[in-house]
């Protein structure tokens, strides 16, 4: 049996892609930060669970003793406040991960990059996930650049506690567009990636685009009906967030988040989809199935 080793198997993506790849028939290893209390990745991935604080250390025993189809790479560092250091972290952690699993013959190295990183990227998270995706051109590498993925975590689930929490909801950036795409069918199209052993950059979302206003409107309109939304200026919530960041507060919304909106860039999928067989649901499909997986 084929192992597949996936980095940040306790988070959003990595769990998916965790089931998606024992559903498809593979062994999978997961990588941890925290091996500890790790019911979720030790219940679904039959080949282990495995220490990886990155970018210091990386338990080289997962990659022993099997054939490594491929290293999913979904594990990230939030920026925090300290963009310089998350950034230190990203760039030598997967350049160590990469090299690893060229030692070990992995036949592919998949790195999860995002759709906020592209040349004119201003936030740190973008402008890192670019730098390393300029790295990726050996043979063996694919870069999977995702829309905004719509499930129970990451942003999308964010943003869902934002406007359950808050009495009115505050848009910026109303007018900037996302491309979305639901968890299963992102976790499918990596499966597909690996299959199909499709290498280069890759497309994960669906064809459609949807404005931040009517993103949070269907969200209102589903999960708090009448509740009232309304436009704020992005640039100066951005600068309020910038401010407050440096004086040490976490706030649910961060000046990341803004700059990769506020930046973002639209990419074309078509092809990517139609080279995996992928079909996938669009945001308004998204929500209704992740709102019935909720209701259950």
């Amino acid at each position: 049996m084929q192992t597949i080793l996936i980095t940040g198997a306790s988070g959003f993506l990595g769990r998916a892609c965790c089931v998606a790849f024992r559903s498809a028939g593979y062994s999978v290893r997961a990588l941890v930060r925290n091996v500890d209390g790790q019911q979720y990745p030790k219940a679904v991935a039959d080949g282990g669970v495995y220490r990886v604080n990155l970018p210091d250390h990386i338990d080289e025993a997962a990659f022993q003793g099997v054939e490594v189809r491929a290293v999913i790479h979904c594990a990230c560092t939030t920026t925090g406040s300290d963009h310089k250091a998350a950034q230190a972290t990203s760039l030598i952690g997967a350049r160590r991960l990469r090299k690893l699993a060229q030692q070990h013959a992995a036949t592919q190295f998949i790195f999860i990059s995002s759709m906020s990183a592209h040349k004119a990227a201003r936030s740190t998270y973008g402008m890192t996930k670019w730098q390393l995706e300029q790295e990726m051109t050996a043979p063996s590498d694919a870069i999977v650049k995702p829309g905004m993925i719509i499930g129970p975590g990451g942003i999308f689930g964010r943003t869902l506690e934002i406007v359950r929490k808050l009495p009115i909801v505050p848009v910026p950036y109303s007018g900037c567009h996302l491309q979305t795409i639901w968890i299963k069918d992102a976790s499918a199209g990596i499966v597909e990636i690996v299959r199909r052993k499709v290498t280069g950059r890759v497309i994960l979302a669906h064809p459609e685009t949807i404005s931040m206003w009517d993103f949070y409107r269907k969200i209102v309109d589903i999960e708090s009906p009448g509740k009232t939304i309304i436009p704020i200026s992005g640039d100066l919530t951005l600068c309020a967030i910038m401010l407050l960041e440096r004086l040490g507060l976490r706030l649910p919304v961060s000046s990341e988040s803004l700059l990769g909106i506020k930046y973002r860039y639209r990419f074309d999928p078509l092809c990517d989809l139609q080279r995996l067989g992928l079909e996938p649901l669009n945001f308004q499909q998204s929500l209704a199935r992740f709102m019935e997986r909720s209701a259950a």
